[in-house]
């Protein structure tokens, strides 16, 4: 669509230098109002600038359905970060240590993000530690995405968790827990993960 468009740009900016050349060349030629000659050409005249009047609004239109097209392309790429970002947390947060290991959290992340990133969250070697508390359990209670504009191939978010943990008898209610996350709008996946931490008490 974008293609097409940009011709129907570039195929109105000739058709409107043509119309100014036989302009030019019409009062080149023309009289004055007095005679007939002139009053064609002063016709003429004015049913150009009455084209040319229309060609400039179908090149506005033309330009405006651009941007909103390229607006749309954006608005697309960030519904798509959001269901990936809301998956990958859910399965980082819905956590229960005696059910599930990060060996098998990485398997299920493996379509949402780059490996480096499900080994930063999903660390096998917290398979063989244990809280003095007991088993750890936490659930996500909500999210929200925050994007900032896309550069390149790549759109920056900051994700803001609110989850509830657990250890043995010990629950805690974090709101607000934030991280910021590079999402890779061809591959869509998160390529890149920062832990900036709890905002807020």
């Amino acid at each position: 669509m974008e293609i097409k468009q940009k011709s129907i740009i570039l195929g109105l900016g000739f058709a409107c230098g043509i119309i100014v050349m036989l302009l030019i060349a019409f009062v080149l030629m023309g009289g004055n109002k007095d005679n007939p000659r002139g009053a064609v050409t002063q016709q003429i005249i004015e049913d150009n600038k009455k084209e040319i009047s229309s060609l400039k609004e179908e090149l506005a239109n033309a330009e405006k359905t651009l941007k909103q097209s390229q607006d749309g392309k954006t608005q697309q790429q960030l519904i798509d970060l959001q269901p990936t970002a809301y998956s990958l947390f859910k399965i980082y947060y819905n956590y229960n240590q005696s059910q599930t290991t990060n060996e098998e959290r990485q398997k299920e992340v493996a379509t949402l993000v780059a490996s480096e990133v499900a080994q930063k969250l999903f660390p096998l070697s917290a398979d063989k530690s244990s809280s003095d508390y007991g088993m750890i359990q936490s659930h996500l209670n909500s999210l929200q995405v925050y994007a900032q504009p896309q550069t390149g191939t790549s759109i920056t978010a900051f994700v803001d968790c609110d989850y509830t943990a657990s250890a043995g008898d010990l629950k805690s209610n974090v709101p607000h827990y934030i991280f910021q996350v590079t999402y890779d709008t061809k591959g869509k996946k998160i390529t890149g993960m920062t832990e900036l931490g709890k905002v807020g008490k």
